[in-house]
């Protein structure tokens, strides 16, 4: 067991100097609460950064112990991640392109026109085969082959996730996924899994960051991982899928694998790296990481993305902008804004894994 040193008190700082920043950015007033509580959202009220999805009880939102007890060659499986690639990387204007990977979700009503999903892939059928879900008419999937799409029903309290979406009327109708499913929201031990359109079966809300968290400077939730294969195991609190095996895997991440970033509060703080990366990096040392899909040539992270606004700005893209994140014109003559992570830290040193007791709160 190795040991890290991230004392109480400096955590306790973080969380109430980032809770003041979000007071004076936000106001402290009513509608400051109201942005912070599920059934009210819509495009014109957003959910602010104080709020998380699911409830506390979620493994996404509860942090780590001071000194986590770490699984068997956690520093070996940790560099083999890091290995994988030069670290994480994610890009805003790729929203509805071939490059978008992230999870889009929604919040919808009763107004919103409803669908009949319809599972086609592996021999037709799914959990939510046949339920019926508002959806609003500008919510649209990622533009990978991924296709997924997250729909939060606010009078239901169900998440839907929708794996591969295929086209539909903005009228209302069927709607063809590839596969799915469904987790509750905003109600006591809701916790964000065993809803199925990612590998880990994780919803796709649970982890994604979220661009008005990052503006505001403060991610309160473990992240969701993503990395190109596994052991071909899969942990609590992933469920039975284990997404593709490398084909050498005995040092590679399980599937739900409870990964921390092996630095102090302290040490984050006094890093020569923008703001917007140090957030990153305390979230992932008081929560850590969860695998919970693969793809792509290196370990990564996810992101929530969606204008919540029919035709409005990409959020994302406002906000680098805002922080001057470095941009480029991609071949598909679409501006790329690259929030890139990779040369600030030796990840091979950093990257540690949890026992899954740990998640479970059994040690």
């Amino acid at each position: 067991m190795q040991f890290r040193a991230s004392p109480r008190v400096s955590a306790v700082l973080w969380i109430v100097a980032a809770c003041l920043t979000m007071m004076l950015l936000e106001g402290a007033d009513s509608s400051h609460a109201r942005g912070c509580k599920l059934g009210k959202f819509d495009d014109q009220n957003p959910p602010k950064a104080c709020w998380r999805p699911f409830s506390g009880e979620s493994p996404f939102n509860r942090k780590l112990p001071e000194s986590p007890s770490q699984a068997t060659a956690s520093p070996l499986i940790g560099a083999t991640t890091a290995g994988f690639g030069p670290g994480p990387r994610f890009e805003a204007g790729d929203g509805g392109t071939s490059d978008d990977y992230n999870h889009p979700v929604y919040f919808s009503s009763r107004n919103d026109p409803a669908y009949e999903v319809q599972c086609v892939a592996f021999g037709g059928g799914c959990e939510i085969s046949g339920d019926r879900v508002h959806i609003p008419k500008h919510a649209y999937p990622a533009g990978g082959d991924d296709g997924h799409l997250g729909v939060i029903d606010q009078s239901s309290g169900w998440q839907y996730d929708f794996w591969q979406v295929r086209e539909r009327s903005p009228a209302g109708g069927p709607l063809v996924i590839s596969f799915g499913g469904r987790t509750r929201i905003g109600s006591p031990g809701s916790d964000g899994l065993g809803s199925n359109a990612t590998a880990a079966h994780f919803a796709t809300s649970a982890g994604a960051i979220r661009a008005e968290e990052l503006r505001t400077g403060l991610i309160d939730h473990a992240l969701f991982m993503t990395v190109p294969c596994t052991s071909g195991r899969s942990v609590w609190p992933a469920g039975d899928g284990v997404g593709s095996v490398c084909s050498k895997n005995a040092l590679a991440p399980a599937m739900g694998q409870h990964f921390f970033l092996d630095m102090s509060n302290q040490e984050i703080e006094g890093l020569d790296v923008p703001g917007w990366q140090k957030t990153i990096f305390l979230a992932m040392a008081n929560y850590g990481l969860f695998v919970g899909d693969t793809g792509g040539p290196a370990w990564g992270l996810k992101l929530w993305t969606g204008s919540l606004r029919p035709g409005g700005p990409d959020p994302w893209v406002q906000l680098a902008q805002r922080l001057n994140v470095p941009s480029y014109i991609a071949d598909d003559g679409t501006t790329r804004y690259s929030f890139d992570m990779r040369q600030s830290l030796d990840w091979s040193l950093r990257l540690r894994v949890a026992e899954p007791c740990v998640s479970r709160r059994t040690c």
